[in-house]
C-alpha cells in the first residue's frame, strides 16, 4: 500500500479554503452530543490506497451497520480529481470524517476543519488505555495540538525481511528476532559477494530517513524555526548507514542496485521494509523469503520504526458527530480489530491476543514470521511543521547520497542540508 504523503498544505492554496472553511466548528454542544438514533449517514475521506473498498465495507460499512442500522457510511476517494480534502472544503462539501497519517492531519488545522475530540471521547467513556500510547502522542505531536483530533485505526508494521534461499546457497546462519544494526552489517558481509558474475548484497539499509525516525531525531527545531542538522545526532546517524552501505571489497552498494527492487530480484538477501512489501511478495511466488524484526538502533533499544498510522479524524464541520464517534468506537472493537490483524493491517490495540493473530487469514503468510511486524517498540513522530516544496527526508537522503557516492565528508554534507533546510523556512515564513 504506497501512499504518497504530504507534511501540510501549500500557502496559496490555504489562503482560499480558509475562507471557505471560516464557519467551522471546533466544539460540540450538549445537543450535538445527545446520541440520535435517525437515519444518518457518514461521509468518509479515505484513499483507495489507505483502504480498499473491500475493506472498507468489511471493517467500517457493515459491522457498524450491524451495531448501529441508523449508521449508514460513504466512502469519498479524495485521491480521485476534485476530491480532494482541499478541493472538498473549497466547495463547501466537507466530509464528516478524513482518514490520514498523523502528520497530514496537520491539513485539517490548517484548513479551519480540524475537531477537539477529547470531551466527545471522554463522554462517550472510552477507554483510550486500549490504545498503545505511541499512537495518540503521534496525533497530538503531528498536529502541533495538545488535544485528539482523531484515533488511529490500523498502523504499518516494519521488519527486516531476507530471502532464504541466497542464505541457503552461501551456508549463512538465518537472521533472528531482535538483533541490532551491528549484528545484521556483520551478517550481510558474509553474503556480499560475486558470484558467476551477479553481484550480492548481503544487507542494503534502504533509505536513512528512516534511520532518523526509528531514534526521533528531529530535522528542525519547531520552536526557533531552524534546521538541526549540525548535531552529534545526525553526524552519528551517517556514520553508521555509511558503515551499513560499505561492501567488504571497500566500495559501496552500487547505485544500480536498489533496496526493494534488489530484493525482489534476488540480489539483495536483506532489506528492512514496511508491510507493504508484503502484498508485493505475494505476488512474487518464486522468492523464498521470510521476516525477523526490524534491526535496532542502540540508542533506541526495543524499538523497531516510527508510527505510521492512518487516524480516523471527526471533521468540525460534521453535524453527524456523535454518529461518527460510533463509527470510530466500532472500528476500534476488538473483533473489528482482530479481523484486521488477521488479514493484515496492524492493530493499534496493545492487547497482544490481537496483535499475535497477524496475517493468520492469508494463507501465503502460514509458517512465515510475519508476526514480527507487530513486536517492537514504536518510534513517535517528529514534525516537519511546513509543507516545504523539498521533503525534509528527501533533502537528507540527498545529502547522504552525496557522502556516498560523490566524496563529500559528513560535516560539509549536514551543513549544507542546514543551509538549504534554513532557506526554505525563511522562503516560508516571509510567505
Amino acid at each position: 500500500m504506497k501512499t504518497k504523503r504530504m507534511n501540510g498544505i501549500s500557502v496559496v492554496l490555504l489562503s482560499a479554503v480558509l475562507l471557505a472553511a471560516c464557519g467551522a466548528k471546533t466544539s460540540i454542544t450538549k445537543e450535538e452530543a445527545a446520541p440520535s438514533k435517525e437515519p444518518v449517514t457518514i461521509k468518509i475521506a479515505a484513499r483507495v490506497a489507505s483502504l480498499t473498498d473491500e475493506e472498507v465495507k468489511n471493517y467500517i460499512t457493515d459491522p457498524v451497520k450491524k451495531k448501529y442500522p441508523y449508521i449508514t457510511v460513504e466512502r469519498i476517494d479524495n485521491s480521485q480529481k476534485g476530491q480532494s480534502l482541499e478541493e472538498l472544503v473549497a466547495a463547501g462539501t466537507v466530509p464528516d470524517m478524513v482518514l490520514e497519517a498523523p502528520l497530514n492531519l496537520s491539513a485539517l488545522k490548517l484548513l479551519g476543519i480540524d475537531f477537539n475530540m477529547d470531551e466527545m471521547i471522554k463522554s462517550a467513556k472510552m477507554d483510550l488505555g486500549r490504545i498503545q500510547p505511541e499512537y495518540l502522542e503521534s496525533i497530538k505531536v503531528g498536529t502541533f495540538s495538545d488535544y485528539l483530533s482523531a484515533l488511529p485505526i490500523y498502523n504499518n508494521g516494519f521488519a527486516l525481511f531476507y530471502n532464504k534461499d541466497l542464505f541457503d546457497k552461501f551456508g549463512v546462519s538465518y537472521p533472528k528476532d531482535n538483533m541490532s544494526w551491528e549484528d545484521v552489517r556483520k551478517l550481510g558481509e558474509k553474503l556480499s559477494r560475486t558470484d558467476n558474475g551477479v553481484a550480492y548484497v548481503g544487507l542494503h539499509p534502504e533509505n536513512l530517513y528512516r534511520a532518523a525516525y526509528q531514534v526521533s531525531l528531529p530535522f528542525l527545531d519547531t520552536v526557533n524555526d531552524k534546521a538541526v542538522f549540525q548535531t552529534q545526532g545526525w553526524k552519528d546517524l551517517f556514520e553508521l548507514w555509511y558503515q551499513l552501505y560499505r561492501q567488504p571489497d571497500g566500495g559501496v552498494i552500487p547505485k544500480t542496485i536498489g533496496a526493494i527492487s534488489g530484493f525482489q530480484k534476488g540480489q539483495v538477501a536483506m532489506v528492512p521494509a514496511y508491510t507493504d512489501l508484503l502484498q508485493t511478495l505475494n505476488k512474487t511466488k518464486e522468492l523464498n523469503w521470510d521476516l525477523v524484526t526490524y534491526p535496532q538502533n542502540p540508542s533506541a533499544p526495543g524499538v523497531g520504526q516510527r508510527v505510521d498510522s492512518f487516524n480516523l479524524a471527526i471533521t468540525g464541520t460534521s453535524k453527524n458527530k456523535d454518529a461518527a464517534l460510533r463509527v470510530i468506537e466500532v472500528v476500534l472493537s476488538e473483533e473489528v480489530q482482530t479481523a484486521m490483524s488477521r488479514n493484515g493491517r496492524v492493530s493499534v490495540l496493545k492487547d497482544r491476543g490481537v496483535q499475535d493473530q497477524y496475517g493468520q487469514a492469508i494463507s501465503d503468510y502460514q509458517n512465515k514470521n510475519v508476526v514480527a511486524l507487530t513486536k517492537l517498540k514504536l518510534a513517535v513522530v517528529k514534525p516537519f511543521k511546513y509543507a516545504f516544496p523539498q521533503n525534509p527526508a528527501s533533502l537528507i537522503n540527498e545529502a547522504f547520497t552525496n557522502v556516498l557516492y560523490n566524496g563529500k565528508d559528513i560535516n560539509t554534507a549536514l551543513r549544507e542540508a542546514d543551509e538549504k533546510m534554513n532557506k526554505a523556512i525563511q522562503d516560508i515564513v516571509k510567505k
